[in-house]
């Protein structure tokens, strides 16, 4: 949806695209303390949603979805300890859904989705570079959030202070 044709009062918009603009440039300048402290509240909410749901429906869940609970504590657990090992399980994720296609695509020799080799191509390699350097993949993402953040609050403000 184009900036134009929101219906907000001038000076909302003009706050909102301040407010967008800084928060992408703390993001970009912060990465390290944003990156690792947004993984430690997100593995802490994890806790409290396991330990809760755990207290309530321990007596009617079965053996399996006991062992899924524990699997989830420990990695949440680990998580808020080295929130680095986060960045380098998604790597492993990333690469788990992006090679297998990548690799029947090039044995099929079916060249004719562009799109599908260029995005699992993509998601390869981001996925080594997340287990290789965890550490500056997770602050990579960062940057490119607050990259993001600042164009589009530059181009509300751009629109705000144009269309008057």
């Amino acid at each position: 949806m184009p900036f134009y044709k929101l219906k907000y009062n001038s000076k909302t918009l003009l706050i909102v695209s301040l407010s967008l603009t800084l928060t992408g440039i703390i993001f970009i300048l912060a990465a390290n303390y944003i990156g690792s402290t947004a993984i430690r509240l997100a593995m802490l909410a994890l806790l409290v949603f396991l330990v809760l749901n755990i207290k309530m429906t321990y007596r009617y869940i079965s053996n399996k979805e006991k062992l899924n609970y524990a699997i989830a504590f420990c990695g949440s657990i680990l998580g808020l300890i080295k929130p680095e090992l986060t960045m380098m399980l998604i790597g492993i994720i990333i690469l788990y859904f992006a090679l297998p296609p990548y690799i029947n695509i090039i044995k099929s020799k079916n060249y004719s989705d562009i799109v599908s080799l260029i995005i699992n191509g993509t998601g390869i390699l981001f996925g080594f570079y997340c287990i290789i350097n965890s550490k500056a993949a997770l602050n990579t993402v960062i940057i490119i959030i607050g990259i993001i953040l600042t164009i589009s609050g530059c181009l509300l403000l751009y629109n705000t202070l144009t269309s008057k």
